[in-house]
């Protein structure tokens, strides 16, 4: 192996670090080399992105305390809800267990039974807490929901269907 001694002084480069660095290595290397400092314009153009995206940040949480807008309507405070609590105008049953707020859609008539923790109705129809029907009883609809600041929104226009009912014998737990 043979070494080379550094460059005589009057072939140094002007500025940056001075080394060995082998021919076939500098043939194929690919870097970028800044010649002259960096012009005011770089440091300027850092604070105004960053006041930028400040900017930014506190337009999106402003409007963050905002209700949802139509069609989302205002059904209650979440600590008011409890197990379940039917709404009569809107046909809807307010399920808050399990910790998530669940609508469904046209269930006015069924109650929650507290010994089963089950939905059921006085005809013997039965549903769990997610709204999957048991014993061939169909599944409940549900209409999209959200907890805002500790109020509850649904969307009455919009439903989605329930889950796959389940067909397993089941006895009511109320009558």
């Amino acid at each position: 192996m043979v070494s080379q001694s550094p460059q005589p002084p009057d072939e140094r480069p002007e500025f940056g670090p001075s080394g060995y660095l082998p021919e076939r290595a500098s043939k194929r290397a690919r870097k970028i080399v800044l010649r002259a400092p960096l012009g005011l314009q770089w440091p300027i153009a850092a604070v105004v992105s960053g006041l930028v995206v400040v900017a930014a940040g506190v337009l999106f949480l402003r409007g963050s305390d905002a209700p949802p807008p139509e069609p989302w309507i205002a059904v209650g405070e979440v600590a008011d809800i409890g197990a379940a609590q039917p709404i009569d105008e809107l046909d809807v049953l307010l399920v808050g267990a399990g910790g998530r707020l669940r609508a469904f859609a046209e269930a006015s008539e069924i109650g929650y039974c507290e010994p089963s923790n089950r939905l059921e109705t006085a005809d013997g129809r039965v549903w769990n807490l997610t709204g999957r029907g048991l014993g061939g009883t169909p599944s409940l609809a549900e209409h999209p929901s959200l907890v805002q600041d500790g109020n509850a929104y649904l969307d009455p226009s919009r439903t989605v269907p329930g889950p796959p009912a389940s067909d397993e014998p089941v006895e009511p737990g109320c009558g």
